[in-house]
């Protein structure tokens, strides 16, 4: 015969569910296991130096693609051992050129002013560069692109880029942005 008793009902000793205790356990076992994933997921230091190495090189592309877009001199500043790079406009009127860092990121909105000591992704333990100019330069710190896309000295501004390095270095690893004066093509490595 049909019972309109429900199959629960029928056994009480027969529960279906998890008690407090048993979810307590299911719980601290997820957390630990999320514990042990979760910090290498987060801290990969050769992807934080790669992501450095490409905000420099993005900067000096930037710089090099608004100079000969806009037809006017558009730089960047990176000095040896500072974790900060700036892209700038020169004010040509001015003798030596003045540098002005009024150039804004497209997508931020935000002055072009990279600080890796306090980006929340990007991170690098140090920065050196390495410097070769065409002739003297007096402040070798400041390159810029002409409207042919071809670095140079901002200081005389006639002063062609032979080579410019960056050097990126977190713990053992290190990348090296290149910048090759004559045909502006940046590169890692």
């Amino acid at each position: 015969m049909y019972s309109r008793e429900s199959p629960l009902r029928t056994n009480p000793g027969n529960r279906h569910g998890y008690s407090l205790l048993e979810l307590t356990l299911v719980v601290l076992i997820l957390g630990i296991m999320a514990a042990a994933v979760i910090p290498s997921f987060f801290s990969s230091r050769p992807a934080q130096l790669d992501l450095a190495a490409e905000i420099q090189a993005e900067a000096m592309r930037y710089a090099r693609a608004e100079a000969m877009r806009r037809g006017e001199p558009m730089g960047f500043r990176q000095q040896n051992g500072q974790k900060r790079m700036r892209v700038f406009n020169l004010d040509t009127g001015t003798a030596p050129w003045t540098v002005i860092y009024d150039v804004y990121h497209p997508v931020s909105k935000k002055l072009w002013d990279i600080r890796l000591d306090k980006h929340p992704f990007a991170a690098a333990d140090s920065v050196s560069t390495v410097k070769d100019f065409r002739g003297t330069c007096n402040k070798p710190s400041n390159i810029y692109f002409d409207s042919n896309g071809i670095a140079r000295c901002a200081d005389p501004e006639t002063v062609p880029v032979e080579r410019y390095e960056v050097t990126l270095t977190l713990g053992s690893e290190s990348r090296i942005v290149s910048l090759d004066g004559f045909s502006g093509k940046v590169t890692i490595q």
